[in-house]
């Protein structure tokens, strides 16, 4: 065993064992793509592991100062510290640390092991709770993307429209977010990302098909929002973020999700439990004897409720809000009809998800009927341009 160099501003103990290092290179990616995005892994975690297989290196993200480096780690646990980031049993004297393996790196967390492409930033934040951050190449991170948002068994040309949305989302929330810690969450709050564990043959072919082509309006990339099923009209963008108006987003009727998965649903409440969930989420409420449609937008989705309780209260809810509080998962989408029955009420509804842009079901129906990707994405984002960025 080579006597280890100690490249830190404090040392504990020893955490890495390892003999001889390999020439590093840094990570490399297959595309050649040099454009890079930031995804928040993991938030508020006071501590988190992982492993390499193959030569790695430990750096100042800042400075750029090799702080560590070695031809393989085992399991290491990472714990933000009240006045660095311990990895193992070295403690740095930082608040980043940056983790460039020269293949790939496995974390765990949530009682799974995910392995990821490109590097991980690890940044304590307050109260000693860690971020970690994948920087990687964009198609690299669209191949990541794809198997969690369709299915790899769907017809290739939906998979091709869905990696051509997926990467025009990304780049323009890299536009979005040049000052902020990240770009995207690996979360449906973004787009769900399983980094190179959530990678599959067929989604990689059709992103590799599509390589660095995106959706273009008035040269500028398109916010290109999607959800799973619109049912029978997609929304407009106003309507739920207050964007400026985008023609291609103005929202229009979907021929091609009916009959399909999600297209329409039905789901029982209890109005106690509503009424709850709303007192919890800043609506003073005594108990609700009626929830009704009060108006609904131009696609059919209710836009505002009135909540009539048993005293007499008449409080005006959000169809937005509505939704957010009670659960998105509950209430799949904002296009519903309520039957009240007592103290329980149905919402009876179509679509699942906000129904902005691209309708996935919809684009899985098109490809059914041999169209092809590009028709795709000109059906549901009017007007565009699809070209290389």
């Amino acid at each position: 065993m080579m006597k280890m160099k100690i490249l830190v501003p404090l040392y504990i103990g020893i955490a890495f064992l390892f003999s001889g290092c390999e020439s590093f290179q840094g990570p490399v990616s297959p595309t050649g793509s040099s454009q890079e995005i930031r995804v928040a892994l993991i938030k508020d975690l006071d501590h988190v592991t992982f492993r390499i297989q193959g030569p790695y290196q430990i750096l100042d993200p800042l400075s750029g100062e090799i702080l560590q480096e070695g031809r393989r780690l085992e399991p290491t646990h990472v714990v933000a510290k009240h006045d660095g980031i311990q990895i193992g049993e070295i403690k740095y004297l930082r608040n980043r640390l940056r983790i460039a393996p020269r293949k790939d790196v496995a974390l765990w967390y949530n009682h799974k092991e995910k392995r990821y492409r490109g590097m991980l930033d690890f940044i304590k934040q307050t109260e000693n709770k860690l971020l970690v951050v994948n920087r990687v190449e964009i198609e690299d991170y669209i191949r990541g993307v794809l198997f969690h948002e369709i299915s790899d068994r769907w017809p290739m040309e939906a998979m091709k429209a869905q990696a051509v949305a997926a990467r025009t989302y990304a780049l323009y929330q890299i536009g979005q977010n040049t000052s902020q810690e990240y770009d995207v969450s690996s979360d449906v709050y973004s787009q769900v990302y399983g980094g190179k564990s959530g990678e599959r043959y067929r989604t990689n072919l059709a992103t590799w098909r599509t390589s660095k082509e995106v959706l273009i309006y008035q040269g500028k990339l398109l916010p290109a929002y999607y959800s799973s099923s619109c049912g029978g009209s997609t929304e407009n963008v106003q309507e739920l973020w207050g964007h400026q108006d985008l023609p291609p987003l103005r929202g229009r009727a979907c021929l091609y999700c009916a009959k399909l998965p999600h297209y329409e649903w039905k789901q029982n409440f209890r109005l106690k439990d509503v009424q709850e969930e709303l007192s919890r989420n800043g609506y003073a409420l005594e108990l609700i004897e009626e929830i009704r449609v009060d108006s609904r937008n131009a696609s059919g989705r209710v836009k505002e409720l009135e909540v009539i309780t048993r005293d007499g209260q008449h409080v005006m809810v959000s169809g937005k809000d509505f939704r957010r509080i009670i659960g998105p998962n509950k209430i799949k989408s904002n296009k519903y009809d309520i039957e009240m029955k007592g103290y329980y009420f149905d919402l009876i509804g179509k679509g699942w998800g906000h129904g902005v842009g691209m309708c996935q079901w919809g684009a899985y129906g098109m490809a059914q009927q041999r169209f092809h990707y590009r028709d795709i994405l000109q059906y549901y984002y009017p007007g565009v341009e699809i070209r290389a960025f």
